[in-house]
């Protein structure tokens, strides 16, 4: 039978099925423990700032009374000056005596009228605890919440595959924008028809998994500006970051963990669909540090297993490649930053050998600026053009076949291309759009 073949795919999706559910069982209890422990430093937090305020009450206290117990005294005195001062004949001698020497006090003291006065404006002290405002959104912030989304990796089986080449017509089934400041869209990795990881703005250190509906699902940050990212077969994410020579790997439950230590710095990256090996274009600098002329540059295609353990790599240079994807078992193609600010496609055999060269078409209003790359599951290139505001389809062997989208479809300045598992082509430009076609048709 045809269908036999997906036998062991269905036995290893078995088995992922059943360690899902001990993964879940695993999260939860941790989630748990988290959730008390939270609320136990809260509860110090509280107690410390309980302490604090009734040690400052008392404070106030102190100072406020020690001011009117003297404010008390002083006016004291001035009653029993004024008093004595009425009817002094009807006082004892030993009255007389303290009276006298009051009044020998008061008598040396200047500007009399005027310490009358400031002893009858009375200071009036408010002393009272005003409350913090108490609500779920403000409890949910202080506390923390409970993030609960799915990630389904793409089927290895494709879904809609034919036998014969379909008709590459897009039509446009999402659009959103993303949350924040505008920035380009620099990097897309869908997980599913619906769900992508994306990043925006050039230097962010942010990725972040949106629905096609605009729906922000969670964010993670990184630790250095994220260059590319990549979903891998088991739901992973990979991340490049052109500051450093690390691999970073985000699993389903956002934890992030070391992938791969390169020796050189990686850019764009692509998985093998089959045997999910990782594909990573960089570029290699021994030399001084601070003289770039003087450096030595080595632009490389890096290959590494689905455990971060490096294969081996082949020399491109004098390219400087951007973007890549593979042409099945066949090929690599790759967005090129090449000498003189040559902007090019370049297509080569596995063994790094140049197939064919694609510079753009002569009727284009501004030189061809490549930089998001793709290839679909029937080898056609697809390749996002900065400088033209449009899409590119070329064939296997990197000829021109037509433009797939254009600024007509609201497309400004395109940097990322991303396809899914349902065939979906993802676009993201320099606005912060991203928009999402069905491809292809029969």
């Amino acid at each position: 039978m045809e269908y036999i073949k997906y036998l062991p795919i269905l036995e290893f999706c078995l088995e992922d099925t059943i360690s899902q559910k001990s993964k879940l069982c695993d999260a939860a209890r941790m989630t748990s423990s988290d959730i008390v422990n939270r609320a136990a430093l809260l509860h110090r937090a509280i107690d410390n700032v309980k302490e604090k305020l009734l040690a400052k009450t008392k404070g106030v206290l102190d100072f406020e009374l020690k001011n009117l117990e003297k404010h008390e005294q002083e006016l004291k005195t001035w009653i029993s000056w004024l008093s004595a001062q009425t009817d002094i004949s009807n006082q004892n001698v030993s009255d007389v005596k303290m009276i006298q020497k009051n009044n020998q006090e008061i008598k040396g003291r200047k500007d009399w009228l005027r310490n009358l006065q400031r002893l009858s404006e009375i200071q009036h002290l408010s002393l009272s605890f005003k409350t913090g405002e108490l609500n779920d959104v403000c409890i949910g912030s202080l506390f923390g919440s409970v993030q609960n989304f799915s990630i389904t990796p793409q089927s290895p089986i494709r879904k809609g595959r034919r036998d014969t080449f379909p008709t590459i017509s897009l039509q446009r089934t999402f659009e959103f924008k993303c949350k924040g400041v505008a920035g380009n869209v620099h990097a897309i990795a869908p997980i599913s028809g619906n769900e992508a990881w994306i990043c925006c703005g050039w230097g962010s250190r942010e990725i972040e998994l949106y629905h096609t509906n605009g729906d922000l699902l969670v964010s993670v940050t990184m630790d250095k500006p994220v260059d590319h990212i990549v979903s891998t077969r088991n739901g992973n994410v990979l991340i490049s970051s052109y500051n450093g020579n690390t691999i970073w790997r985000l699993d389903e439950h956002l934890n992030v963990t070391k992938f791969a230590q390169l020796s050189f710095i990686p850019r764009g990256m692509v998985v093998h669909p089959e045997t999910n090996h990782v594909y990573v274009c960089g570029v290699e600098r021994t030399g001084s540090l601070t003289d770039l002329k003087a450096q030595t540059r080595r632009h490389l295609i890096a290959i590494f297993s689905a455990d971060g353990d490096f294969i081996s790599d082949i020399t491109i240079s004098p390219h400087d490649p951007h973007r890549l994807g593979l042409i099945g078992d066949e090929g690599i193609c790759f967005s090129d930053y090449g000498k003189n600010n040559k902007r090019q496609l370049v297509v080569m055999d596995n063994d790094g050998n140049g197939l064919n060269i694609y510079s753009g078409r002569q009727e284009l209003e501004n030189p061809f600026y490549p930089l998001g790359t793709q290839v679909d599951q029937y080898g056609n290139i697809i390749v996002a053009d900065w400088n033209n505001d449009c899409v590119h389809l070329l064939d296997t062997g990197g000829q021109f076949s037509q433009y797939l989208v254009d600024k007509d479809n609201g497309l400004e300045r395109p940097c990322a291309l991303g396809l899914d598992g349902d065939g979906q082509l993802w676009v993201g430009d320099a606005t912060g759009h991203v928009y999402v076609f069905s491809y292809c048709s029969w």
